[in-house]
């Protein structure tokens, strides 16, 4: 499953992504990853939860993210959920129609490797484009 908390900057897209890897991390055998652009999160994010700073990986774009993704996957097989906090920034790129050909990716990759993805996306809900908007999810 693919979800996309939509949203301003300062909107609550992070905060609300906390508290839900809280919830998540409670449930027996969940194993979850965080990507964040920057170390901003070290001391909020619980221990249990593996928080990976992109800015220490040469990714650039949204292929290379989609290629970090599988690595992962690969790796790391039992990946409940992966979050990955400002988009826009991990992958270098802004313009919200570039998003689309990467969650529709997303949504064919997530089901093979059986993870849910949240990812925060900084622009207004009318900035979406309509190929992805069944993907995004209102802020509460």
């Amino acid at each position: 499953m693919i979800d996309l908390i939509v949203g301003a900057k300062g909107s609550g897209k992070t905060p609300l992504m906390l508290k839900e890897i809280e919830s998540e991390a409670r449930k027996e055998n969940s194993n979850i990853v965080f990507i964040e652009h920057g170390r901003r999160l070290d001391h909020v994010v619980p221990h249990s939860i593996r928080l990976i700073d992109i800015t220490e990986y040469p990714v650039k774009g949204y292929s290379e993210l989609l290629a970090f993704l599988a690595g992962l996957s690969a790796k790391d097989y039992d990946i409940t959920h992966i979050y990955i906090d400002s988009v826009f920034k991990v992958v270098g790129d802004d313009d919200p129609q570039h998003l689309v050909s990467f969650v529709k990716n997303l949504s064919a990759f997530a089901p093979k490797v059986d993870s849910n993805i949240t990812i925060a996306v900084s622009c207004d809900q009318s900035e979406l484009p309509a190929e992805i908007q069944e993907y995004m999810r209102e802020l509460n």
